[in-house]
Order: structure tokens, then C-alpha cells, then sequence
């Protein structure tokens, strides 16, 4: 779609536009939904390991715990694919039009960070201060505190069971909080989809120019 666009092709991008749009915003409730969710799941396992009768339960806190992080970074990466879209979209229009119509590509870059920004889940590191750059942190550090305080519980609990499980539970946790903290680092921080994402609009919508933001 490098040359002027026809009367259709400008609706068909409006129109897909505000699919994207539509995508945006569910899946931002998605996610917030889902940590609601998984903040009730993990509360009541925690709970739960202090009473015999479930303290059983709490050979799943660490593990649950580490799902909720994983499942909701995976439903913010539709968040930063639907915005990386519909940024793209908002700037060919703008381009057909020769006037800067639509800018919540602008304002959300200016306020929440550009989406191609590297960054942990949707805390750009760019702008880091930002105030869901901040909720993101505060999430993090509570999580990980929360991880540490369960682990600590259900390594407690398990020991009662003696081997093997006394002796393989506490290197899984680890290995697998690991494995997922450090997936989601090369994800969101190495951008490998996001570059490939990038590349594909580039070559559809044609690049911004330089006078442009992201």
C-alpha cells in the first residue's frame, strides 16, 4: 500500500483500524480482569497454607503465582501488537490526508511509551517513570515478594512429605520461575517479534518519516 490510497482503500483502513482499536481496549480489560482473578487465586492459596485441612494447597502457590505473571505478560503482548498496528494505520492515514488527524498514536507514546519501546511487560524502559510503568514495577516487586514468601511456605509444607519430593521441589520452583522470568526478559526486551511486526507494517504502510514520532 505505497501509493495514494483510493476512497476504498482509506475506509478499509478505517475500518481495520478500528478493529485494532477494539482489540486495544479488550484486551486491557483482559489483562486487568485477569490479574483481579489471579490476585483472588493466589490470596486464597496463601491463606489456605495456614490451615491444615488445604495446606496442602500451598505446594501451588509458587507455581500459580508465576502463571498469573506469565499469563498476564502474554495478554499485554496483544496490547503492544494492537497498538503497534493501529500506530501504524493512524500514520498512513495521516500521510494520505497530509495533516495530522489522528494522534493517540502520539499521545499514547507520549504518555505510556512508544510500542516498540523495550520494555518488562508494559513498562517501557524508556520512559520508566510513567504511571503504568509504575503499577508494573509495583506488581513485579510484590509478586516476586509474594513468590518468595510461598516458596518459603510450600518448601516448608513439602518437607513434611520426605523424599523425593522434599528433595526435587525447590530446585523445580526455581528453575521453572527462571525459565519463564527469563523468556519474557528476551521477549519484551530483545523484541525479536516486535522487529519482525515493525518490519511487516514498514513494508505495507510505508516507514514514518523522520519529522514523525513513533
Amino acid at each position: 500500500m505505497t501509493g495514494p490510497l483510493t476512497p476504498d482503500g482509506l475506509r478499509l483502513l478505517e475500518a481495520q483500524l478500528g478493529r485494532m482499536r477494539g482489540m486495544l481496549y479488550r484486551y486491557y480489560e483482559l489483562f486487568y480482569r485477569f490479574i483481579g482473578a489471579g490476585l483472588v487465586a493466589v490470596g486464597l492459596l496463601f491463606v489456605g497454607a495456614f490451615w491444615p485441612p488445604t495446606q496442602a494447597g500451598a505446594l501451588l502457590l509458587p507455581l500459580v503465582t508465576i502463571y498469573v505473571g506469565f499469563h498476564a505478560a502474554s495478554l499485554f503482548s496483544y496490547v503492544v501488537f494492537a497498538r503497534t498496528y493501529a500506530a501504524a494505520i493512524e500514520r498512513r492515514i495521516n500521510r494520505e490526508l497530509g495533516a495530522d488527524i489522528l494522534v493517540a498514536h502520539r499521545l499514547e507514546a507520549a504518555y505510556f511509551g512508544a510500542p516498540g519501546d523495550p520494555k518488562l511487560v508494559a513498562a517501557s524502559l524508556r520512559k520508566p517513570l510513567t504511571m503504568l510503568a509504575a503499577e508494573t514495577w509495583h506488581f513485579t516487586i510484590a509478586g516476586a515478594a509474594l513468590f518468595a514468601v510461598g516458596t518459603m511456605v510450600a518448601n516448608n509444607t513439602v518437607q513434611q512429605l520426605g523424599p523425593p519430593w522434599s528433595t526435587w521441589y525447590l530446585p523445580v520452583v526455581l528453575g521453572w520461575a527462571a525459565l519463564n522470568g527469563a523468556y519474557l526478559v528476551w521477549h519484551f526486551v530483545g523484541r525479536r517479534d516486535q522487529r519482525a511486526l515493525e518490519a511487516i507494517l514498514a513494508d505495507a504502510y510505508d516507514p514514518p518519516s523522520e519529522s514523525e514520532p513513533a
